[in-house]
């Protein structure tokens, strides 16, 4: 179970610094740990012994983890240690839009209050006009893009689903765990059955056989 539940974090985080990121070489390393995180569940089919309502339990908070490490993890690591500042809009454009739909992910360049340009482009659905003052939050190291300070606001609530879906599946290798066990000693069991009935018509034929012997006939030595 804590084997599990490690790969299942690495791969989480990973997803998380992967999404954040948002380069395409970033966005190519995160695909890695999307499979292991999917595939992950299905470990537990062999430590049930074949049972599958586990890894189907499983699956479901993998596909929760998946949606929250698109989150959870850059906006802790903005709320830790990012840097608030009141940011003032720059040149504003639409770095993304779906086909066949006039919404849009808008990317704002942002200045400081010391008139510097702050690194990273701040992304967001609504487009925020030229001039106007942002409460965002920036990475000291500059290799998070800034976030908006009311994003990390709603950041717990998520952070609650995440620590759901990681003791549901926890919660989901205990089980598995212990119907591989129920299961194996069933084997056991079952095993040492037939070695005794074996056994015991091993020995029902023998008797047999002694009693067909003629009683005039000397047992060869």
């Amino acid at each position: 179970m804590v084997v599990l539940l490690a790969v299942a974090a690495s791969a989480w985080l990973a997803i998380g610094v992967g999404v954040a990121l948002a380069s395409p070489v970033w966005w190519l390393v995160a695909v890695v740990p999307f499979g292991v995180l999917l595939m992950l569940p299905f470990s537990l089919e062999r430590l049930s012994e074949g049972r599958v309502g586990p890894t189907w339990w499983a699956l479901g908070f993998a596909f929760v983890l998946m949606g929250t490490a698109v989150a959870v993890p850059a906006e802790r690591y903005m709320g830790i240690v990012g840097v608030p500042v009141t940011a003032t809009v720059g040149d504003v454009t639409c770095i993304d839009k779906p086909r066949n739909s006039s919404d849009c992910l808008y990317g704002h360049d942002l200045t400081g209050p010391d008139g510097r340009e702050l690194p990273g482009t701040l992304k967001d659905g609504d487009r925020h006009p030229r001039g106007a003052q942002l409460d965002v939050v920036t990475d000291p190291y500059g290799v998070f893009a800034p976030l908006l300070a009311t994003d990390l606001e709603t950041t717990s609530v998520v952070e609650r689903v995440a620590l759901g879906a990681f003791a549901g599946l926890a919660v989901a290798a205990v089980v598995a765990a212990v119907q591989g066990q129920r299961r194996r000693r069933e084997l056991a069991l079952a095993a040492e059955a037939d070695a005794q009935r074996a056994l015991d018509r091993a020995e029902n034929g023998r008797n047999i056989r002694l009693k067909r012997r003629p009683s005039g006939v000397k047992r060869r030595r």
